[in-house]
């Protein structure tokens, strides 16, 4: 199977795209938006979180600025290793955080868990959240995929 010429491409803009709507995800969260989270869960009324969305925010902004840095011409201006670097721990990182609900997607796909079983965070960890965490560490493992054959 080859790889189109633009494929690498439109992973690494996938991935930025990914990045820059998680840190406004979290932005958002940050300031007191709800949508999105298990009902009754605030981040403003619980401190773990809140400092995870300040950290969030500009990793995941960072994230972006690098997968842009992989297709765009101001990206040759840093060291290739470094950027191969960054965007292939990047997916590692963000595969691996969702790594353990792949044993709750095969218990669901088999038929052994159901979505009425699991609580509010469980749902929330294992519908919304940690599917969107593969997507961004598939992305980022594309376009380093990409960017490594290509240069």
């Amino acid at each position: 199977m080859e790889i189109s010429r633009n494929s690498p491409r439109a992973a690494a803009y996938g991935a930025a795209t990914w990045g820059a709507l998680f840190a406004l995800v979290h932005a958002y969260w940050l300031f007191g938006g709800r949508l999105g989270l298990p009902a009754g869960l605030s981040v403003r009324g619980n401190l773990p979180l809140l400092i995870i969305d300040l950290v969030a925010i500009p990793l995941c902004a960072g994230a972006a600025v690098l997968a842009l840095a992989l297709v765009r011409d101001w990206g040759r201006r840093f060291p290739r290793r470094l950027l191969l670097a960054g965007a292939w721990g990047t997916a590692a990182l963000l595969v691996v955080h969702s790594a353990p609900s792949v044993v709750d997607w095969a218990a669901l796909l088999l038929g052994r868990l159901h979505l009425a079983e699991l609580d509010a965070m469980a749902y929330f960890a294992t519908v919304l959240y940690e599917p969107f965490f593969l997507a961004g560490g598939v992305l980022f493992g594309l376009a380093a995929l990409g960017y490594q054959r290509t240069r």
